[in-house]
């Protein structure tokens, strides 16, 4: 699936480049390939995420075409007008919050002082226009070939933290039961959830631009964005404290019970990952409550029992763990009771 999504945008890039090369050409536009540069760069994976490129792209190329134009005006080409033309267009940009339009617009000003012949405001106007071809351009293109809806996108992304995250998880558990921890699968595992929780804020974002008019049953529920994140920390705090255990041995009396949630826990996680991918709006988690359940009425009659013939940091650390791993439990039947408003 995920080859088949970076496909498609490839091919949305490419058939987006050819149109804007082809109406250069048509119109007999001298730097055709200005358009075709842009139609790259601007092109997302949604019709959102082009359109908010597109935004930030078309204000920093008149940014870049003014800075450059009016330097150019004043001091001609040389290399201290091109060095105070990119410094003042990057330094507006990023003043003025168009982080994603800083480069480009430094980029059209360098253009417009190393390129122009006689009038640098003409020259500066024809690659705005050339720019703003592109844009239409990629518009055009994830509009009507292969359009992919934000909401659904969103969901494949969530899906797939989900089930990274429950990856993670069961490393994190072989670690608690065994002592065996593999250190570098865990740390590319980090990356690649970091990664995917990187790509849902922006998807976020979005979402919460456009969804006043999705349909209800279609809406993505606002609760699993908190939720997904703290399942993250506190699987972080899991790892963290079993990377501190010094030959624990308080844990061996529950680990049935440890053993019992994890499994129920990796059942849930994949299957929330299923039911947000594909609009399931009905999950119960019977088995996770009931094992939940059992360890926790376990951990109390413990607590009540003696345990002093144990060191108070090994306690500690057991009891940091078993609650977080119950707090991952609950957060995942949570999760899930919001499927049917999600």
């Amino acid at each position: 699936m995920a080859l088949l999504l970076l496909s498609r945008t490839a091919f949305k890039t490419a058939i987006a480049a050819m149109l804007a090369f082809v109406i250069a050409q048509i119109l007999h536009w001298e730097y055709p390939f200005y358009a075709v540069i842009a139609a790259i760069i601007v092109m997302g994976s949604t019709a959102g995420s082009t359109l908010t490129l597109s935004v930030q792209r078309l204000i920093g190329t008149a940014i870049g075409a003014i800075g450059g134009a009016l330097i150019a005006t004043l001091f001609g080409s040389n290399p201290l007008s091109l060095a105070g033309s990119v410094f003042l267009t990057v330094f507006l940009s990023s003043v003025w919050k168009f982080n994603e339009a800083a480069k480009l617009s430094g980029y059209i000003s360098a253009i417009v002082i190393l390129n122009y012949h006689h009038s640098p405001w003409l020259y500066a106007w024809g690659r705005a226009l050339e720019t703003l071809l592109g844009i239409g351009a990629a518009l055009l293109v994830n509009k009507f070939i292969f359009p992919s809806r934000v909401d659904d996108e969103l969901r494949r992304c969530l899906a797939e933290a989900l089930v990274n995250l429950e990856q993670f998880y069961q490393l994190v558990m072989t670690g608690a039961l065994t002592g065996a921890y593999d250190r570098p699968t865990v740390n590319a595992l980090k990356l690649t959830i970091i990664s995917s929780l990187q790509k849902s804020r922006e998807l976020w974002k979005e979402v919460h631009q456009g969804q006043a008019g999705v349909p209800r049953e279609r809406q993505v529920n606002e609760t699993w964005e908190f939720l997904i994140y703290r399942l993250w920390e506190h699987i972080l705090t899991m790892e963290h404290t079993i990377l501190a255990r010094q030959n624990d041995v308080f844990w061996q009396r529950l680990s049935p019970y440890l053993t019992q949630i994890s499994q129920e826990t990796t059942i849930a996680l994949l299957a929330l990952a299923t039911a947000v991918k594909t609009h399931k709006t009905h999950l119960p988690l019977p088995n996770l409550e009931t094992s939940l359940s059992e360890a926790t009425e376990q951990v109390q009659h413990l607590q009540n029992a003696k345990q002093m013939e144990y060191p108070i940091d090994e306690l500690l650390r057991f009891f940091t763990f078993f609650y977080t791993m119950e707090e991952v439990g609950r957060k995942l039947q949570r999760m899930a009771g919001t499927l049917k408003s999600g």
